[in-house]
């Protein structure tokens, strides 16, 4: 099946993006946790990025880092804890990972290497390594092209000494050891004195942290964090002016102290040409009058943050240790350095954006962007590799293999709109669900309606070179297959198998129908070449006064005369916001613009074939009362009865009947009130962002024969919504089966938002107050059935224009535009 026009498919590539839960206990498991965390992530592409969000028994995640975990809009969520279902419910909610994964330790635990992540099956990710050719790998003042090419690495266990695996990572990952490669990059490994010989530990060994700070003070040798962290500003974090404008040292061993040097970094990194900006350490490196010394010259090379012109800032903070002892520190770390060392009030506050950084605008990182045109509904496209990967040389291709995040814009046919300046692009419910009518790949919803994809990688053989390239399926889907993606039962097995969020899988339907009453509603819209805006002003005050009339006799024929009268009838009072908010001089201008505009809307509504234009006369002989349409009416006519001639006189005046398909539609079935309903929630979002179905049957089983009914499923500005529709609460409220019956179907449906819309409270008048009462009681109840689903309450009788003469009766046309021209002159 072929598309009659291309779609528009973007991408553009970037890092994974990870954040950990662990369990802040300061004990040797939250620190062995926070060694695998740091090993993997310096030795993964973006790893530096990773947020680690700390996990209280008690208080669950603070609200602070649960609006930064949506803002980060993780790719996978990894977690060394264990989560209640709620827990995991709220997670999932803000953001919507890939994958939930649960850290799982196979027998006893023995050292910090059993926590390094470990991927799911199919994906792994693309090395920190791959970027070591890259020109940011340099040091960006270094002025001798030619400068050392020497990572640092260490023999001795992460667990035991910390300062260089937690400041500057010291794997390059994979199984093997961390050796260079001849001609291309050696390594220093920081080890023993008596290390025995024969062990082929690198390049060089050096046994002092003080000569490897002065290295890199120098600018001798570089680290893996660094490679993790460029050709990575795609993934943002919010630039926190507390914590960006100065260089953070933190001084501590705990857990605590760990975690949060690593998420303050986070917080105040800008660029891909800053090599350093936070360090932690040990208590007793103060101690070492040559490592305070060598720290020193490390942060006169390297730190460059402070406020306007004044002197170079670094600030300490700790988490375990009092301000007087920290005070105590800077005064003695202040004779090493340039830098004018500070311990601020707020010293041992955990790293966290402030309200104004995380509620401020968050730049959202976009790499590269790719283009390609799709013409099959079902297609599958090779990924551009990551752009860095440009600088390798043949001889390091195998740092080309891992996978990366595609972002994935499609664009949404368009069909009876155009969009200026740009694309107008799905946009869609945050429900892994989702995705399943666009890809068969592993992906997820982002924050902002797009798709996240983790293109496939092929297969590799035993003893074959690599190949690297990558590939995602996609599916152009209508409308409707999305729909059916987020409702059906059969979307939602085995979707989260392996995942934590497994328990969360919930009943849903068997299948979907559009009922007659949809199937009417689509023919309506058809009628206004499928625009809804058009055909929503069916709903109008002024043509909604008609539509039922209508339906009292099929009969009913409206002359322009009458149809003008009802706008002469109007007094001052009832036409004055027309006259205000189109600032008409009088009442006067503004019943002839009615008037006028009455007169296109009619033409237009007769073209269409909503309205019927024709001519009515009563058989003279047989009494037969004879009409003809438009189409149909000749010079001379014959009575369908007893075929009397009757000529066609030149003073006949047309009548307007609607359409009996339209009556029948939206009167009969109370279809003109869902077709309000549908055009108000669109009006109020992005009707180009918005797609819907109406008047669906919704099977519980294969046999068809337990079914619900709801009168509108949609997406509207990336929520899934639901829309119960009634002429009247009180129809609603006085059936305790309609109560539960739509109790049942938001549970199963577990929509973002539920709609009850009714057009009035009921029918009399004085009896108005008794239903406000019983439709809050109602509404109280519903709610509390269903806590995670906003539900929202709508009676139109109340909404603004509902009951007004409407400020445009319909489109305008020559008419309308000539009475403009005429006020102008």
């Amino acid at each position: 099946m072929e598309n009659k026009k291309s779609i528009n498919v973007r991408y553009s590539n970037r890092p994974v993006k990870v954040a950990f839960i662990v369990p802040l206990v300061d004990d040797n498991t939250t620190q062995w946790i926070l060694d695998g965390i740091f090993y993997e992530a310096y030795s993964r592409w973006g790893g530096t990025k990773s947020l680690i969000i700390p996990f209280s028994n008690h208080d669950f995640i603070s609200d602070k880092y649960v609006d930064w975990l949506e803002q980060y809009d993780a790719d996978f969520v990894y977690s060394y804890v264990d989560l209640t279902l709620e827990q995991i419910n709220i997670i999932n909610k803000k953001s919507l990972p890939i994958e939930m994964i649960k850290h799982e330790v196979h027998g006893e635990v023995e050292r910090w290497k059993q926590f390094i992540p470990s991927w799911p099956h199919g994906f792994t990710p693309i090395r920190a390594m791959s970027a070591i050719n890259s020109p940011y790998a340099k040091y960006q003042d270094w002025s001798n092209t030619d400068q050392p090419n020497l990572y640092i690495t260490q023999y001795y266990e992460n667990d035991e000494y910390r300062f260089l695996p937690d400041n500057f990572g010291i794997s390059q990952g994979g199984n093997g050891p961390n050796l260079g490669r001849q001609n291309i990059f050696g390594t220093v490994c920081y080890c023993a004195q008596d290390l025995a010989t024969y062990n082929n530990v690198g390049d060089e060994r050096c046994h002092s942290l003080a000569v490897l700070l002065d290295k890199l003070a120098q600018k001798q040798v570089k680290t893996f964090s660094k490679l993790s962290s460029i050709h990575a500003s795609t993934i943002n974090h919010p630039n926190d002016y507390e914590w960006a404008n100065s260089f953070n040292l933190f001084v501590g061993d705990t857990a605590a102290d760990r975690l949060h040097f690593w998420n303050g970094r986070l917080l105040s990194e800008s660029n891909e040409r800053h090599d350093f900006s936070a360090l932690c350490i040990s208590r007793k490196h103060f101690d070492d009058d040559n490592f305070l010394k060598s720290l020193g010259a490390f942060l006169n090379a390297h730190n460059f943050r402070g406020h306007s012109n004044g002197p170079h800032s670094l600030r300490v903070r700790s988490l375990s240790l009092a301000k007087e002892h920290c005070e105590h520190l800077a005064h003695q770390l202040q004779d090493y350095t340039y830098s004018h060392v500070k311990v601020p009030d707020n010293f041992d506050s955990p790293a966290l954006p402030s309200e104004r950084a995380l509620g401020g605008h968050y730049n959202v990182g976009s790499g590269r962007t790719r283009s390609i045109k799709v013409y099959e509904r079902d297609h599958k496209f090779v990924v551009d590799e990551v752009d860095h990967f440009k600088y390798l040389t043949p001889e390091l291709y195998d740092f080309k293999s891992g996978q990366c995040v595609s972002n994935l814009y499609i664009e949404k046919p368009k069909e009876n709109y155009e969009v200026v300046g740009g694309f107008n692009d799905w946009k869609l419910p945050r429900r892994l669900e989702a995705t399943l009518a666009f890809t068969k790949n592993q992906a997820k919803v982002s924050r902002y309606g797009s798709i996240i994809v983790i293109p496939d990688a092929p297969q590799q053989l035993f003893n074959v070179i690599a190949q690297h390239e990558l590939t995602i399926s996609l599916f152009i889907p209508d409308e409707e297959e999305v729909l059916r993606c987020l409702i059906l039962e059969y979307t939602h097995r085995d979707r989260f198998e392996a995942d934590m969020r497994s328990q969360l899988a919930i009943a849903k339907y068997y299948d979907l129908k559009l009922s007659d009453k949809g199937q009417k509603h689509r023919g309506v819209i058809s009628l206004f070449d499928g625009d809804l805006s058009h055909a929503g002003i069916l709903t109008n005050f002024y043509w909604r006064t008609i539509v039922r009339k209508s339906i009292e006799n099929d009969k009913t024929s409206f002359s322009l005369n009458k149809l003008t009268s009802m706008i002469n009838q109007n007094t001052p009072a009832s036409l004055e916001h027309i006259t205000e908010q189109m600032r008409f001089g009088n009442v006067g201008h503004t019943k002839l613009y009615l008037k006028n505009n009455l007169k296109d809307t009619i033409e237009y509504l007769v073209h269409q074939a909503v309205l019927i234009q024709e001519y009515r006369w009563r058989c003279s002989y047989c009494g037969n009362e004879n009409g003809l349409t438009l189409d149909t009416i000749k010079r001379a006519n014959n009575c369908t009865i007893c075929s009397k001639l009757h000529k066609t006189p030149i003073d006949m005046e047309w009548g307007y009947k609607v359409a009996p398909f339209i009556t029948s539609a939206l009167v009969e079935q109370n279809g003109l009130t869902v077709l309000w309903a549908i055009d108000h929630l669109m009006d109020a979002f992005h009707r180009q962002q918005a797609f819907y179905l109406p008047e669906i049957n919704l099977f519980k089983n294969r046999d068809g024969n337990d079914y619900n009914e709801i009168d509108l499923l949609a997406v509207i500005d990336g929520k899934f919504v639901a829309a119960e529709v009634k002429l009247s609460a009180a129809s609603f409220v006085d059936k305790f089966k309609e109560v539960t019956a739509f109790i049942d179907k938001i549970q199963k449906l577990s929509p973002d938002i539920a709609f009850l819309i009714c057009e009035q409270y009921c029918q009399e008048q004085a009896d108005v107050d008794e239903y406000k009462g019983k439709l809050e009681e109602v509404t109280s109840k519903i709610r509390e059935n269903v806590p995670n689903v906003e539900i929202k309450v709508i009676v139109a009788s109340e909404v603004d224009g509902f009951n007004s003469v409407p400020i445009e009766l319909g489109p305008y046309g020559e008419r309308t535009s000539a009475f403009f021209d005429m006020l102008g002159e």
